[in-house]
């Protein structure tokens, strides 16, 4: 009976090793980037769970109107739905990231449906563009042993943020978001937003609230660029 007893605890620490061990390690990972070489007076903006038909133009005819670039974390079911934004994005010269296939988190998959999520994610960005993204971003910012391993069989850099601006919170105010925003803005700063998701009225308060913030980093002498600018990389292989 004693033995029995510690078979359900084996199995939870087996489990806990998958999910929350390895995911400390790779956040120590300086392939994880959550800020950027810092002495080019360069800010990274990225935008999760893209692309969408509504929002998603509308950030980019911000970031034209503006001059600036940006990376899109985008999830792959979207990108098969709406592969005109991505190729959009692309030929305005923004960098495309793989954010999933489904945007599921990697703690309720196992290694083989994982690996899938990324890959899948991955190739729906290459048929829709003809070129391979550089970048991955976990849904959630969370790793496991699965996740470092497909990323790197794929060849993959992890990019996460230095900066959360908050626009999926319940009641997120185009004022709060730019708050949250300038607060972050430094030198080698990555600032995670959003432009798509179920966080509907925090994407479209981002919306209202992102020519202030590229008027922000303006004024503190950034210029908004997408990753790959900031680590002397394409947007695209």
């Amino acid at each position: 009976m004693r033995a029995r007893a510690w078979i359900p605890l084996g199995l939870l620490a087996l489990a806990a090793g998958y999910a929350f061990l390895p995911d400390l390690a790779g956040r120590r990972d300086p392939s994880s980037a959550r800020r950027v070489p810092p002495g080019r007076g360069l800010v990274a903006l990225t935008f999760d769970d893209g692309p969408d038909p509504e929002l998603t133009p509308r950030v980019l005819d911000v970031l034209r109107a503006a001059g600036a670039t940006a990376t899109f974390f985008v999830v792959g079911r979207r990108v098969r739905r709406h592969p005109e934004l991505a190729r959009r994005a692309v030929a305005e010269g923004h960098a495309l990231g793989v954010h999933t296939e489904t945007h599921r988190h990697a703690w309720s998959l196992g290694p083989r449906a994982l690996r899938a999520e990324i890959a899948n994610g991955r190739e729906a960005i290459v048929a829709a563009t003809g070129r391979a993204p550089l970048w991955f971003r976990p849904p959630w910012g969370a790793f496991n042993a699965a996740t470092r391993r497909a990323v790197r069989d794929l060849g993959l850099r992890t990019a996460l943020w230095s900066c959360d601006a908050g626009d999926w919170l319940p009641g997120a105010t185009a004022g709060g978001i730019a708050a949250r925003v300038r607060r972050g803005l430094a030198d080698g700063a990555v600032i995670d937003l959003h432009d798509g998701g179920q966080t509907r009225a925090g994407c479209r308060a981002m919306v209202r609230a992102l020519p202030g913030i590229l008027g922000a980093a303006g004024a503190a002498g950034l210029r908004a660029a997408h990753l790959g600018v900031l680590f002397d990389l394409p947007p695209l292989l």
